[in-house]
């Protein structure tokens, strides 16, 4: 085949330039990434016939990440995630260890629901607070919270903007992610918690009964709610919105839409106050994506990679989905996670003609997901952690520690996935 190596060579130094840009802290990336997707684009339009730019941008997910923006705004507002932080707080009554557990567990299973970033902006205060208050170091909390968010993140096809559009663009719903992550999901998150507690949190010992009576004062779940009737409907609002999602799965773009509008009413807010209060910033970065992506497979990049990729997979099915985890893994590590999974989403279809086996669709979301933690900077929970960490002068939760403690877990993560692909691999095909 024929390249047209001009095409190729500008929209792949683009999109480089564009990473390089987006990793790059106060920089107007989306500014660069609307001029590089105009630019290839004008490329592809004048060196190639027939071709409908637009035809590249995926609406569904779009959809899906600006309404559940709108929809995770409201519960915010009216303290539901705050309530559930507290709560567990609460239940834990001072006990150091089952507080770890317990709030390592709850942080995991909302970065189910929310985006990770969040769940470390709502937990991570307030388990310093209560650190602070048993007179125990918050260290291990924190590493706990920042290593399990990203396991959450692994179990439903909302939790992430990479989820969203892996499940939009295969088709994925709740169930297929309960079937195919879910064991995963438990047992890695068994096992970290394990390890997390042998290596970090028998270092600590245990808080005074007095620090136990203060914390179960001053941490009330009840002193979080504002207004009870409304936080009780905003909270069946919320959990009816999350039933639609596992009932009509095929359709959760739809069902993420009408909930946005529907909790908007329900809260008499005007919608579009809502809308021009979410992150746009994520809505037309990714529009610049899929058109640079788009461009990419019209000028025959995709081609020589696929190319190149099927001289090396050799066609062995298990070996494939090891790579696929692996290479993922790096990426996401020193990439940000949604470029990666638009670039790998667009490599499987065209690998696999829109069908990808779900071993390959299983390894390429645990690579996404788990290999943010090989890097601090990978993972945007990780880096806000570290943030408020710092802010609050936390002792031994520094960068080169959560380097070389993020490293750690995220190398045994990917050690897990291998045997949990390899287990799957010869029990399925």
């Amino acid at each position: 085949m024929a390249y047209d190596w001009f095409a190729i060579i500008v929209t792949f130094v683009i999109f480089v330039l564009i990473m390089i840009i987006f990793s790059k802290e106060n920089a107007d990336y989306v500014a660069f990434a609307l001029l590089g997707a105009a630019i290839s684009s004008l490329i592809t339009f004048f060196r190639f016939e027939d071709v409908n730019i637009i035809d590249s941008i995926e609406w569904s997910p779009l959809i899906f990440i600006l309404s559940m923006q709108v929809i995770v705004l409201i519960a915010e507002r009216h303290k539901i995630f705050q309530w559930i932080a507290v709560k567990t707080l609460h239940l834990t009554k001072g006990n150091h260890r089952l507080f770890f557990y317990l709030i390592c567990i709850i942080g995991t299973f909302t970065a189910s629901i929310i985006a990770d970033v969040t769940v470390s902006i709502i937990f991570i205060p307030l388990t310093i607070r209560a650190c602070r208050i048993l007179k125990i170091n918050p260290s291990p909390y924190l590493y706990g919270i920042t290593i399990t968010i990203n396991i959450g993140s692994i179990f439903t096809p909302f939790s992430s903007s990479e989820n969203i559009l892996i499940s939009s663009s295969f088709g994925l719903g709740v169930q297929w992610f309960f079937v195919n992550t879910g064991i995963f999901v438990i047992t890695a998150l068994i096992g970290t918690l394990i390890l997390l507690d042998f290596l970090l949190l028998k270092k600590i010992a245990p808080p005074a009964e007095k620090q136990k009576r203060i914390l179960l004062e001053i941490m009330n779940p009840e002193l979080v709610i504002i207004n009870r009737k409304q936080f009780i409907l905003n909270s069946i609002y919320f959990s009816t919105v999350i039933i639609g999602f596992v009932i009509l799965s095929d359709y959760a773009y739809l069902v993420a839409l009408f909930g946005a509008i529907i909790m908007s009413l329900l809260n008499r807010d005007q919608f579009t106050d809502n809308v021009t209060k979410i992150d746009w910033k994520v809505i037309f970065f990714f529009i610049s994506l899929f058109l640079i992506i788009g461009n990419m497979i019209d000028n025959g990049t995709f081609t020589l990679i696929l190319d190149s990729l099927r001289s090396v997979a050799g066609g062995n099915l298990w070996l494939l989905s090891i790579g696929v985890l692996i290479v993922t893994s790096v990426l996401s590590g020193f990439l940000a996670n949604s470029p990666t999974a638009i670039i790998g989403i667009t490599l499987l279809n065209e690998m696999f003609a829109f069908n990808p086996p779900a071993i390959v669709i299983i390894a390429f979301i645990l690579g996404i997901n788990l290999g943010g933690n090989l890097l601090p900077q990978g993972a945007a929970c990780d880096v806000m952690t570290l943030n408020i960490a710092l802010k609050h002068k936390v002792e031994g939760f520094t960068y080169k520690n959560l380097l070389r403690t993020g490293g750690k877990f995220a190398l045994i993560h990917i050690l897990m996935c291998i045997l949990y692909i390899s287990a799957y691999y010869f029990v399925v095909y």
